[in-house]
């Protein structure tokens, strides 16, 4: 009897583990990747210009990496990173727009794979222009 009365302690504690583990993972992947950065709003508008802006501030500084069109694996990626699709629902770094802001200005840790893009985007109109233009591009938020 007590074997019986022990299984099935041992069964309920590792199912309400299970739950337990299944629930913090669903509250992870929901709450933002950057508290800080998902507070802050896009200033820029838009516009058909800054989504033109955007796409051009792309092609010059992201496309190698994330491919024509944000669908991730560009031709010049570095060696062993899988740049992922910037056009689907999952936004592994965040999906705010001050999250995007902040993985493009600031770059990627631990080991920067994505680089900052501080030193070559000066002006944050620019960053938060290709930040529409990626909006532009993938699922409506």
């Amino acid at each position: 009897m007590r074997t019986i009365q022990a299984t099935k302690a041992i069964f309920c504690g590792a199912a309400a583990a299970w739950l337990v583990a299944i629930s913090a993972a669903a509250i992870s992947a929901q709450a933002p990747k950057n508290a800080a950065a998902a507070k802050v709003k896009n200033p820029v508008k838009a516009t058909a210009e800054s989504i033109d802006a955007g796409k051009t501030a792309y092609n010059k500084y992201c496309k190698f990496c994330h491919a024509e069109g944000g669908t991730g694996n560009g031709a010049l990626a570095p060696k062993d990173t899988h740049p992922p699709s910037l056009v689907d629902a999952t936004w592994d770094h965040g999906s705010t727009d001050g999250e995007i802001f902040a993985s493009i200005k600031d770059g990627i840790g631990p080991k920067f794979d994505m680089k900052a893009m501080k030193a070559k985007m000066t002006n944050d109109t620019d960053i938060w222009n290709v930040v529409n233009y990626l909006r532009s591009l993938g699922p409506k938020k």
